[in-house]
């Protein structure tokens, strides 16, 4: 004969003594920490924002301050040279005046130098006669229409007609000169027991003749 014992087991019932206002306080307070905490952090990216923020206007007002700064030193270095301007202006008017005054030399030296070089052997001049447009506005021409600035008229003596066309061709071969020209050729005096020619001539002076000294050089 057996016996069997059966054990029934059974979930005792759950009896809350508690005042429900209890209860809702501890929910009320349990949403309150959760809310301070949430506060903090946000609190704490404001801040961080904050720093972050205040760092880089930190950083530009110093940018901004050495910008003054530098644009106070570069206005002090400017009002140095604020009469540049007067004086670069007082130049070029100086510099135009003194084109015109001096813009149509010519080194007659150098001419009369040239003229010792180029003269042929068989010819000599006894005079020499300059006419020159010194202003630069006048219009002058040579003998064959080039334009010139001026003229030279010579005179002398050759011991022959072919010497006299040789001193013509010397004066054309001068970039200085221009249309030469003779007036005469005739039988002079002889000198001595030689028979000679006096001649009259005329050139013409380039712009080629200029100095240039005192001229403003153009800027390429």
């Amino acid at each position: 004969m057996s016996t069997t014992t059966a054990v029934r087991s059974t979930t005792l019932p759950r009896v809350n003594l508690l005042p429900p206002e209890i209860s809702e306080e501890a929910r009320f307070r349990s949403v309150r920490a959760i809310l301070a905490l949430t506060v903090l952090a946000a609190a704490g990216v404001v801040g961080g924002l904050y720093y972050l923020a205040a760092n880089e206007a930190s950083s530009a007002q110093e940018e901004l301050s050495a910008a003054q700064a530098t644009q106070t030193s570069l206005q002090a270095e400017a009002a140095k040279y604020a009469e540049v301007p007067k004086v670069y202006a007082a130049l070029a008017a100086a510099q135009t005046q003194l084109d015109r005054a001096m813009g149509q030399e010519v080194r007659y030296s150098y001419v009369l130098n040239d003229l010792s070089l180029t003269i042929p052997s068989k010819v000599w001049l006894t005079r020499m006669t300059v006419t020159q447009d010194v202003d630069g506005t006048g219009s002058v021409t040579g003998a064959w229409g080039s334009p010139a600035i001026g003229k030279i008229t010579f005179t002398g003596v050759a011991l022959s007609h072919n010497d006299v066309a040789a001193w013509l061709d010397a004066l054309a071969k001068n970039a200085t000169y221009t249309d030469p020209y003779f007036t005469n050729s005739t039988a002079g005096e002889p000198i001595g027991t030689t028979p000679v020619v006096d001649f009259n001539s005329e050139v013409s002076l380039t712009d080629k003749a200029l100095s240039g000294r005192y001229t403003q050089k153009a800027v390429k």
